[in-house]
């Protein structure tokens, strides 16, 4: 995936949000996904249901992306030890916040991760240290967030903190923040995203955008986003219930 992104592909994922069925991401991938993201955020997840996400995913080569609640060493490490191939830090709003989660996550040179191999990271097999902390470090990516007033007016620094493999848009943080719950219309929310996609695009980094609303997406798309993730789990199950349940009642006498 991280290859895949640096090339300029375009990549569609979705939000798992709390339901820690393994074999789900076995079915994202037969539906044509790129990718997972599992939201421990908001999410309850605990430690070893993540691990046998990751498990998964590593088995079918499908990406596994943790949206984790902060950038603690303890999360940071447990996750990627666990597998994870990304992470991605909510409410992103300055570069000291993305340096934290550089240094957690990456090993050393480039950061200070805990070193201990023995783990499914490593798939119990990491070989020669040096060589292995280095394709390690190839491997993971690590994303920001932007939410907020803050994180836009700040995205150039950010975005220049070494380590930082790209950028996605949450809109309706973003949104709020700037007055408008709800209301993707809100005076500043427009020039707002434009200046994050610039900012990417001037640090040759790709950028994205989470929503469930597909117009949204296909409208940044236009703009040069190329990473999308749209609906999670459950908003995508309550949809398919309604257009069953309309669907039964449309034929009943």
């Amino acid at each position: 995936m991280k290859q895949r992104i640096r090339a300029g592909e375009e990549l569609t994922g979705m939000f798992l949000s709390e339901v820690a069925a393994p074999n789900l991401l076995r079915l994202m991938q037969a539906a044509g996904l790129d990718y997972v993201i599992i939201d421990c955020e908001h999410g309850s997840f605990d430690y070893s249901q993540v691990s046998a996400l990751a498990a998964v995913g590593n088995g079918i080569h499908f990406p596994v992306i943790i949206r984790i609640p902060s950038a603690s060493r303890e999360c940071t490490q447990k996750y990627l030890d666990a597998g994870a191939d990304g992470l991605l830090l909510p409410m992103t709003e300055s570069a000291e916040q993305v340096q934290k989660m550089v240094r957690y996550g990456l090993y050393a040179p480039e950061g200070k991760r805990g070193i201990s191999t023995m783990r499914p990271h490593s798939n119990y097999n990491p070989g020669r240290l040096a060589e292995y902390t280095k394709k390690a470090n190839d491997r993971v990516m690590l994303f920001v967030q932007i939410e907020t007033k803050k994180g836009v007016e700040g995205i150039g620094e950010i975005l220049k903190v070494p380590g930082v493999d790209g950028v996605w848009i949450g809109p309706n943080d973003l949104a709020c923040d700037l007055g408008g719950i709800g209301d993707f219309s809100v005076p500043g929310m427009e020039e707002s995203i434009e200046r994050v996609i610039a900012a990417a695009k001037a640090c040759r980094l790709p950028c994205g955008i989470i929503s469930s609303k597909v117009d949204m997406i296909r409208k940044y798309r236009e703009k040069g986003m190329t990473m999308f993730s749209c609906d999670s789990e459950m908003g995508l199950l309550k949809k398919g219930i309604l257009a069953m349940r309309q669907g039964c009642a449309s034929g009943s006498r």
